[in-house]
């Protein structure tokens, strides 16, 4: 897992080149002008779900995690509490191999991603988003898919 602000990004260019385009992607686009929507970068290598929704109390969100798929998740505007644990710590309750989704009961550490930063998550890592902070609020996050090989 990796949290940082996106005008970092260039320090993790070197990691795996579709995680370049990705955050290439974030760093270059108007997030603010695009519709709420999946926009493909590279195929299905590579594409980004622009989502606008309210934080929920942490007793309403789920640890999920990712077969294939790393997520960066950027917060464009507001904030939101997220969780974290290696998955190793976790135990699958519902898989959709269809989706390259499962969901976990884990415990973890939470942390809050503000606007302007980002969260990488690997398969590895358990994540729970969509906390809310305080209260919940609206925001308005690109979720980034990138491929792992």
């Amino acid at each position: 897992m990796i949290i940082d602000k996106l005008s970092n990004a260039i320090m993790y260019d070197n990691l795996h080149p579709r995680l370049k385009k990705a955050l290439d992607f974030l760093f270059e686009n108007d997030l603010d002008s695009l519709e709420v929507g999946t926009y493909h970068i590279e195929e299905n290598n590579v594409f980004v779900m622009i989502q606008e929704y309210e934080t929920k109390l942490p007793e309403e969100c789920r640890y999920e995690s990712h077969y294939q798929y790393t997520d960066i998740q950027y917060v464009i505007k507001g904030q939101e509490k997220m969780g974290y644990t290696h998955i190793e710590n976790a135990k699958v309750v519902e898989e959709y191999m269809d989706k390259d989704l499962m969901f976990l009961e884990a415990n973890g550490d939470n942390f809050t991603v503000n606007e302007g930063f980002f969260a990488i998550f690997t398969p590895e890592d358990a994540h729970r988003p969509g906390m809310c902070v305080d209260q919940p609020q609206p925001i308005r996050k690109a979720v980034v898919k990138v491929l792992c090989d």
